[in-house]
């Protein structure tokens, strides 16, 4: 019986022992999950801006007809006029700079969303017209960002696209870009500093609706004596916005 007892005591006392550290344990996991221990949590890691721009954007009824682009509720007519489709739209302005030093340049946006499209009308305020170099990455041009999906990518996939318009209105197909319904032109607005960007982005993958989040953002290049000198982003400030979608805005259809 001695030996029998010598032997049972170890493993109780075992028991015990791992009891306790299980218990322990348990505790530490809970304080943690919790909230209530003493350890600080780390940081929520993000692929993009913590909190990116997210503004609304009119609604214009697509089955109205818009003659000539000048009604007050039809879809724009891209036609080297600013309707007065736009006249509703809120303005937002591009305050990030990703490359160079800030220069006399400024920018305004606006969009209107429809069932199958958006329409993006830029203004920009470039007082040094120069659309010389050869890449239209080095001229005074305007870059437009969709990333449907929302998701915010890291890298382009389907529904995601870039769209590219220089200051004389040629248009080109960065990423992910269709040229099925993809409309642009450039005009001056009327003064020696500034000039328009509008431009018709087809939907890939989704339709406009009420409430509609979609990725989105907007690039404005300057160029001076055919090299880039100054990149102006809405909402990413990193500039790479040709490789990754991670750090572009959310845009609600309203």
């Amino acid at each position: 019986m001695r030996i029998l007892r010598n032997t049972i005591k170890p493993f109780i006392l075992c028991a015990v022992c791992f009891s306790l550290l299980a218990l322990f344990l348990c505790a530490c996991t809970n304080a943690t999950e919790n909230g209530s221990g003493n350890d600080t949590p780390g940081p929520n890691v993000t692929d993009g801006p913590t909190d990116p721009p997210t503004p609304t954007f009119g609604f214009r009824d697509p089955t109205v007809s818009d003659v000539g682009g000048y009604t007050e509720t039809g879809l724009p007519s891209v036609n080297g006029t600013p309707g007065n489709s736009w006249k509703l739209a809120k303005e937002y302005r591009l305050e990030n700079d990703v490359y160079g030093d800030r220069k006399p340049t400024s920018a305004l946006f606006r969009v209107i969303w429809g069932e199958d499209c958006m329409y993006v009308l830029v203004h920009v305020f470039d007082p040094t017209p120069d659309t010389s170099a050869e890449s239209v990455y080095d001229r005074d041009s305007v870059f437009l960002f969709i990333n449907e999906d929302n998701r915010k990518n890291k890298v382009y996939s389907v529904g995601d696209a870039c769209y590219i318009v220089d200051r004389d209105g040629n248009g080109f197909l960065g990423p992910g870009a269709k040229a099925e319904g993809y409309q642009c032109c450039a005009y001056g607005d009327g003064t020696d500093f500034g000039y328009y960007v509008e431009v018709r982005i087809p939907l890939l993958t989704v339709t406009g609706r009420l409430d509609r989040q979609i990725g989105f953002d907007v690039r404005v290049n300057n160029a001076e004596e055919g090299q880039l000198i100054h990149m102006l982003q809405w909402a990413d400030t990193g500039g790479h916005t040709d490789l990754t979608l991670t750090g572009v805005g959310t845009l609600t259809m309203d």
